[in-house]
């Protein structure tokens, strides 16, 4: 089986041990666990967390709102901060998910940085054409069908 990339850059991000972590498994294309019928996963980002929601409960809509951000104009610094400022003002859940995926590709490094005052603060990446990951959201939205996102540091 073909890895498949995340679809965000993510400053310390699994994808590099991928090889490794398989060497402590059981050899095959298929691990079963009998017991999982479903996954959590829970991070302290509330933005990551409703970016997972939106793209298991809304793909179709949220996939092809993102994909209007990946476009030429978009790709210079001026737009990056104008659309950065938007998305830190932006009460609409769906288009700050968006945005968010949009500075995940355009900003520095794949970085996700916050200031004090809670605004996304990530520099313009420079990057001749970032790239616009409609196959992995489309893996992950049917991934995320037998997951449960929530926003927390802890689950007990």
């Amino acid at each position: 089986m073909k890895k498949k990339r995340a679809f965000l850059k993510w400053a310390g991000g699994k994808y590099s041990l991928i090889e490794s972590i398989k060497s402590f498994l059981p050899e095959g294309n298929v691990l079963v666990e009998p017991f999982v019928d479903a996954y959590i996963l829970a991070d302290i980002n509330p933005d990551l967390i409703s970016l997972y929601n939106f793209l298991k409960q809304k793909p179709d809509s949220f996939i092809a709102t993102a994909n209007t951000l990946f476009c030429e104009k978009n790709n210079q610094r001026e737009r990056y901060f104008s659309l950065r400022d938007e998305f830190n003002a932006s009460s609409d859940p769906e288009w700050r998910a968006a945005l968010f995926l949009y500075l995940n590709r355009h900003g520095y490094n794949g970085l996700c940085r916050y200031n004090r005052k809670g605004g996304f603060n990530v520099p313009f990446g420079r990057y001749k054409r970032p790239y616009f990951p409609e196959s992995e959201l489309w893996f992950f939205a049917e991934k995320a069908q037998r997951a449960t996102f929530s926003c927390q540091s802890v689950i007990y």
